[in-house]
């Protein structure tokens, strides 16, 4: 019954979803009724937006926050309508509205001010349009980097609702804890189903017709790949030689909002499906071995085993890291050339790497995307499995493993008949195309299955999850005020430059969240009375709990950017290089976000409560694995749940801070 309720999850959760979304947008077109056409159309532009987009707008500009909105929440003022994202930006309108419907200096708006201008104070000419400011002052603030000003913000999470949401998630930490409740005996009746390794209600996908045939058929993953390629040849295209301006280009827009923010969805329902398609991969792949398909023979590269002290998921950590700070330290989301040439960097790694080291190195030891995805798809409803390990058990030739005629060897080295967690498969088929037996197969499971099996943890992964949960908030964090707040200090305290500032900033964002959760280990394990582990024991196993957090809040921070800036594409593939074009007939669209803010906050409270009860569900098995009785594991559990009530408040707090949106709506 629990691991039946446990495959439904995922499938009841997308539902929801989607229903939610429709509802929203059905309820939307019925309250404006037969006004509905002429809302789409009757549009309220700022003074400040360029002249030559006028006309061509059929979303709405919120002229307090400057986001694009649909018709839901209006007002009306000397027969002009303007349209607002919530109540909040409606009443400030109200309350002055010559302050908003007139033009102001960007560079106050930015700081929070609304400073009028008229038409004889300084002004610049950028993009081919003239701006307005305050002062000189201002004015070369603006030209020293005019793309700063062009952000919009949105509002974070009510109070009200942050504060039930930390109420509710109270709530539940309680019912979790309590050994007795409801929620325990759900657990104890898991247990008794036996461990979800073995749970009969694991589904064989190869059972639905022809879904075998597909995926190991060569010239089908070649036709997806050719197009996830020539999509990469369109980004890269576009960031070097397109117009630079972030609006007018579809390569940053592409990247960071489309690609990262549904990659994350793509890992909570398909798990490493990426890896089956990447671009980088499959170039590197088809270099190095002079065919587009087919079993590799005598390739181009040297083979040479990879090096066996960087056998670990450090160098990918240490990228990602690197990653980090160059996209939000240097602004990258914002230009597309320097987003080309990030693309064109992993490229060369794996391409470079394909002709050097052995199978594919890079992808297991290397890859930034690939590993994050890995311990992301721990939580994943899907898995590649041997079907019955006492076949493997008999088997002489090991196929999976060295590869026959029938396909390679497995490029991962992983052994299906071993393989407990999807961490590492990278989907490629080629184990399902090599064992004779027909034993290995993809099946559809419970979420988190990995998380609550009994799998040997390694200390490499578990700080990149911890890495992980620190620089998703961390992520968040810059987008809001409070960051702002935060460099300044630093370089008025310090007295360094704004690079510096920035860098120490984030290395104690990186940091502290890890020193709280090795002060919670080290608490959980004093309270336990544990003697048998060792304390690095203990604070590699609990360190897979957090994972869902850091995925689910990853889910709800990119979620935003996703529904709130994602409709955008639409346009831009139109006019991918910002040329002017209007190849599909698109260039002059400009829709509504795809959910209200309403709708986004009700979804992100969803997501970040189901990362919090995984959370504590994860550390409860922790738990039940390094203790033989409930007293102990009980006590143990205590500072871990406090600890994990704190990251998930943590990130309830950060989605309720009024955030900086990624493209401008100019």
């Amino acid at each position: 019954m629990t691991r039946r309720f446990g495959m439904a999850l995922p499938l009841v959760f997308a539902a929801l979803v989607f229903l939610t979304l429709m509802w929203a947008h059905g309820r939307r077109d019925a309250r404006l009724g037969p006004r509905a056409a002429e809302a789409q159309t009757t549009v309220a532009v700022p003074a400040s937006a360029p002249a030559s987009h006028e006309s061509e707008r059929r979303a709405h500009v919120d002229p307090v926050c400057n986001m694009e909105v649909g018709p839901q929440i209006a007002s009306q003022r000397d027969g002009t309508s303007w349209y607002f994202c919530t109540t909040i930006c409606r009443e400030r309108f109200e309350s002055d509205p010559s302050a908003y419907a007139g033009e102001t200096c960007l560079v106050c708006r930015s700081e929070g001010k609304l400073t009028r201008v008229e038409a004889s104070a300084v002004a610049t000419v950028w993009q081919e349009h003239t701006y307005r400011f305050c002062s000189r002052a201002h004015r070369d603030a603006f030209r020293a980097e005019p793309l700063d000003y062009f952000m919009h913000s949105m509002w974070g999470l009510p109070g009200w609702l942050y504060y039930a949401s930390v109420a509710g998630i109270l709530l539940l930490s309680f019912l979790l804890l309590e050994w007795r409740s409801v929620l325990g005996r759900f657990g104890a009746a898991a247990a008794r189903e036996g461990p979800l390794e073995e749970s009969p209600t694991r589904y064989d996908l190869f059972r639905i017709p022809g879904l075998r045939t597909i995926l190991t058929h060569a010239q089908f993953r070649f036709a997806l790949r050719a197009l996830v390629v020539l999509a990469f040849a369109g980004i890269v295209t576009a960031g070097l030689f397109g117009n630079q301006l972030p609006s007018k280009n579809i390569a940053p827009l592409l990247t960071w909002t489309v690609w990262w923010g549904g990659l994350v969805w793509l890992v909570l329902y398909f798990g490493k499906a990426w890896c089956y398609v990447c671009p980088w991969d499959a170039i590197a792949e088809w270099s190095e071995r002079a065919k587009l398909w087919g079993r590799r023979t005598a390739g181009l590269g040297l083979s040479l085993p990879w090096p066996r002290w960087l056998r670990n998921i450090w160098p990918a950590t240490i990228l990602f890291i690197a990653l980090t700070w160059i996209e939000l330290g240097f602004g990258v989301t914002l230009k597309p050339r320097v987003t080309a040439w990030l693309g064109l960097a992993i490229l060369i790694l794996a391409f470079g790497s394909a002709f050097v080291f052995d199978r594919k190195s890079f992808c297991r030891y290397g890859c930034l995307v690939g590993r994050i995805s890995g311990l992301y798809a721990l939580f994943a409803p899907v898995e590649l499995r041997a079907r019955d390990r006492d076949v493997c058990r008999s088997c002489r030739t090991h196929s999976c493993y060295k590869g026959n005629a029938s396909g390679d060897p497995c490029p991962m080295f992983e052994y299906p008949a071993m393989m407990q967690q999807n961490t590492y498969c990278i989907l490629c088929m080629e184990c399902v195309k090599t064992c004779e037996a027909n034993n290995v197969t993809l099946r559809a499971r419970p979420w988190g299955a990995d998380l609550l099996a009994h799998a040997r943890p390694r200390s490499d992964e578990a700080y990149l999850a911890l890495i992980m949960l620190s620089l998703s908030g961390f992520h968040g964090l810059t987008m809001t005020a409070a960051w702002r707040d935060i460099v300044a200090w630093i370089q008025s305290t310090f007295a360094v430059g704004s690079t510096l500032a920035f860098s120490l900033g984030m290395l104690a964002m990186m940091v502290a969240p890890v020193l709280v959760y090795a002060m919670m280990i080290g608490l959980s394990r004093w309270a336990s009375g544990l003697t048998a582990a060792s304390y690095r024991e203990y604070f590699v196993r609990y360190a897979y709990a957090l994972l869902p957090i850091a995925l689910f809040y990853h889910l709800a921070h990119n979620s935003e950017h996703l529904l709130m800036e994602g409709q955008k594409v639409v346009a831009l593939a139109s006019d991918p290089l910002g040329f002017e074009w209007n190849l599909l007939g698109t260039a002059g669209w400009s829709l509504p976000p795809l959910a209200s803010l309403p709708t986004l906050w009700v979804l992100q409270v969803a997501l970040i409560t189901i990362g919090h009860v995984f959370s504590l569900w994860a550390a409860r098995r922790a738990a039940a694995a390094l203790f033989p009785g409930g007293r102990a594991a009980l006590r143990s559990q205590i500072p871990m749940l406090v600890a994990v009530v704190l990251f998930s408040v943590v990130s309830l707090w950060l989605l309720k801070q009024p955030m900086e949106m990624r493209t401008s709506a100019m």
